[in-house]
């Protein structure tokens, strides 16, 4: 039978803007940008994120929100891999330079990539400031973080040429970070479950601040490793410590964070960073010139203070946790060292009391 309704009576239906959609994500993007702006939640996550690699993204992240935006003085930023976070006190800094706030934003497996990352937040709240970093053979090699990667990591994945002999799993590594970074809270997903997981036995308690601070290191805590382990490891090279795709990708990074900060005006430090005698036997001898290369074209570069081995204080081997970590007694040379060499660089009068 023949329908009694021709083409012509067909009333088209219009697509309908998601209306319901939009205006939720426009709450949700007006509920994140307040949370993460009020500084009772920010001082709540700076008190409780867990000391962990996986709470490296919040605990950076809220000490950057905590930075003053109008300081009289620079803050001086500690920034770079676990080295930084255990081998640099800002008891030290802030003894020398009494008006200034110091931050020490180490990370687990730091890389220049992570740094450009960090600088970039850093901006955001702050112009002016001082960055004291360091090198180190083993991070100059590793891929992008998902949790530390932006438009300016792939710009250095691009210009390095990496992106070509890049692995699936790690290009979805690096898609996913730029997906992160739509939403604070999407980045900071897995630190938030770990905070959770300390405070969580207890929330009121943690409101009532019942609960300690999670401690600001992880290895202090440990014993110290015994002679025999490291007159074993010495001479067993490690074949993945050595030159890659992503190497040229963060000596890139890196050239673009000095010339950020000179553009800025501001003082960037950089550290060829002490190890324990032994270390350069456990890594490929590429690693150790390609280390070793970038410290002499770091040399001499006006916009950048480079600390090099000589100008370090000596440290004998149980100032060394491991390696390439140091123990209380190291940290305490090395803060102390810097600190004085920042001042001269400045220069800050030695009498200089911050008033």
């Amino acid at each position: 039978m023949p329908s009694s309704t021709s083409s012509s009576d067909i009333v088209p239906v219009r697509a309908r803007p998601p209306w319901a959609l939009l205006a939720s994500l426009l709450a949700f993007a007006a509920c994140e940008a307040l949370l993460w702006s009020y500084p009772p939640w920010i001082g709540f996550c700076a008190r409780y994120a867990p000391p962990y690699r996986v709470s490296d993204p919040l605990r950076t992240s809220v000490r950057i929100r905590q930075l003053p935006r109008h300081a009289a003085q620079p803050p001086v930023l500690l920034i770079g891999s676990s080295q930084i976070l255990e081998g640099l006190d800002c008891a030290a800094f802030e003894a020398r330079f009494p008006s200034r706030v110091c931050v020490n934003l180490g990370i687990a497996g730091g890389t220049p990539l992570d740094v450009l990352f960090l600088e970039g937040q850093i901006e955001a709240r702050v112009e002016k400031r001082v960055l004291v970093t360091g090198l180190f053979p083993q991070t100059l090699h590793l891929p992008p973080k998902a949790a530390f990667s932006d438009t300016r990591t792939l710009r250095c994945l691009f210009r390095s040429r990496a992106w070509l002999s890049m692995t699936a799993h790690e290009w979805i590594e690096t898609v996913y970070g730029q997906v992160q970074n739509l939403s604070e809270t999407l980045r900071l997903k897995d630190a938030l479950w770990h905070m959770w997981e300390v405070v969580g036995p207890d929330p009121l308690g943690a409101l009532r601040r019942e609960i300690p601070a999670q401690p600001p290191r992880t290895l202090d805590g440990r014993r110290p490793l015994p002679p025999t382990f490291f007159q074993d490891q010495i001479g067993k090279v490690n074949p993945e410590i050595a030159p890659g795709r992503f190497t040229a990708a963060h000596e890139i990074a890196l050239e673009e964070v000095i010339a950020r900060e000179a553009r800025q005006g501001n003082r960037i430090v950089v550290i060829d960073f002490p190890t324990r005698r032994g270390y350069e036997t456990t890594i490929t001898s590429a690693a150790i010139d390609q280390h070793r290369r970038l410290v002499e074209r770091l040399a001499g570069r006006p916009e950048v203070v480079l600390v090099g081995r000589n100008d370090l204080p000596p440290l004998e081997d149980g100032d060394f946790h491991d390696f390439t970590h140091l123990r209380p007694s190291g940290r305490e040379k090395m803060s102390t060292r810097l600190a004085e060499i920042l001042a001269r660089a400045e220069g800050t009068p030695p009498n200089f009391s911050g008033s």
